[in-house]
């Protein structure tokens, strides 16, 4: 299964998409993206991300992360789960400090969105046509607490 982002270009720059597979560094020209009214599509299959460059504004990355979840997004001690939680794969797509958390059935056909980059660089999603879609934000840099080794001996609280 593989999932499909259909993109619609209305930036007045080109767009580059840049397949990231395998944990290969992306090497070559990327599929181009033509400016104003350019369309293309990322398809990525489980396991796989793609990279997609917008000049002046930086990087999106989708990857397909499959029957992984991010568990602090779920319903979890809910009687009534809604379909999202029943969805039973998932892709993440980040741009900047945003996250999409994307979750849809398990198919033979791609599960699809649609997502524009506006006139001014901003990545808009249009339409979730599989599944469901949550904004979310994830940490850039996990830090865990901090916290107080033992004391030295002889040095009472």
């Amino acid at each position: 299964m593989n999932i499909k982002i259909n993109l619609t270009n209305r930036y007045g720059y080109d767009l580059t998409l840049f397949p990231y597979n395998g944990g290969d560094v992306p090497s070559g020209e990327g599929q181009r993206i033509a400016k104003v009214e350019g369309t293309g599509e990322i398809v990525v299959a489980q396991g796989e991300s793609s990279i997609l460059e917008v000049p002046g504004m930086g990087s999106l990355l989708v990857q397909f992360l499959g029957e992984q979840k991010l568990v602090d997004c779920h319903e979890r001690f809910c009687d009534s789960p809604s379909e999202f939680d029943g969805y039973p794969l998932m892709a993440l797509l980040r741009y900047k400090t945003t996250e999409l958390y994307w979750r849809f059935a398990d198919s033979d056909d791609p599960a699809e969105l649609n997502v524009s980059i506006n006139d001014i660089g901003t990545i808009c999603l249009d339409k979730v046509l599989s599944g469901e879609a949550r904004r979310v934000q994830l940490p850039e840099f996990f830090i865990p607490p901090v916290f107080t080794p033992h004391l030295p001996e002889g040095n009472p609280d």
